[in-house]
């Protein structure tokens, strides 16, 4: 079955096979201390990242998938998002795509990303504005070769325009707004690069794109099963996702 972790190539299937995954990590990745743990970043290659937290008697408590591409986003941070008191080293941030001026609110939409790097940021003055390399994991993907077969696919009045952007994780289907908001979007794009990768650790194949939607670029990286079609450079891609982000420093 599709995950966040098949969509970067690790296919994970058994609660064995995760725990031989984390302790992996935790031997060859790179230890960054924090207040209240540590993060474990492995980057074995290909912009393939996992993030291990540990608390401070160094138990487990996340593995986190990330992607490192070479989209940017300008973004206006605004607040903290905090998943659990039970584990302070998984968190997000509240933004605003592409503000305009030094306004961090005065962008196109907001937003929700998690952060796998959530703790490194304590120090952080928000609001700010800031870049963020983000990453959207495929939960649900379609691609097009151009707009006008984008277009064709929209036989209702209601038709998206192919950069558009719907931050999902800001309300439920009954309208409410979830606390604490996911990091959750559907949005559709250009793509302005693509390629089949490897994972290097795995060996599987997972599709990536660099893709141009409202707001800004984001790397989108997706387990092939899920494909309708090859994602062409100069196509459009749709669909739901996952956002995870780290800042430019």
């Amino acid at each position: 079955m599709p995950s966040h972790m098949s969509d970067i190539g690790f296919l994970i299937e058994t609660e064995e096979e995760y725990q031989q995954l984390a302790l992996r990590a935790y031997e060859e990745g790179l230890r960054i201390e924090v207040a209240g743990g540590a993060y474990v970043r492995w980057s074995p290659g290909g912009g393939v990242e996992l993030w291990l937290q540990l608390d401070g008697e160094e138990s487990v408590t996340g593995l986190s998938p990330h992607f490192s591409g070479s989209a940017l986003m300008r973004v206006g941070l605004t607040r903290r998002v905090v998943r659990s008191e039970e584990q302070p080293l998984d968190g997000g941030f509240y933004a605003w795509a592409d503000p305009q001026g030094e306004d961090p609110e005065a962008g196109e939409y907001p937003f929700v990303f998690d952060a796998p790097d959530y703790k490194l940021h304590d120090d952080l003055n928000l609001p700010a504005i800031s870049r963020a390399r983000l990453a959207a994991f495929a939960h649900e993907l379609q691609s097009f070769e151009s707009d006008e077969s984008y277009e064709r696919s929209q036989p209702g009045e209601v038709k998206f325009a192919p950069e558009s952007f719907i931050p999902s994780g800001l309300f439920t289907p009954g309208g409410e707004s979830p606390e604490p908001p996911q990091a959750y979007a559907i949005f559709t794009g250009h793509v302005l690069e693509t390629a089949i990768l490897a994972n290097p650790v795995t060996g599987s194949e997972f599709c990536w794109a660099k893709v141009s939607t409202l707001g800004g670029e984001i790397d989108v990286v997706a387990d092939p099963v899920l494909l309708n079609g090859p994602i062409v450079r100069g196509g459009v891609v749709s669909g739901s996702f996952w956002l995870s982000g780290r800042l430019a420093r």
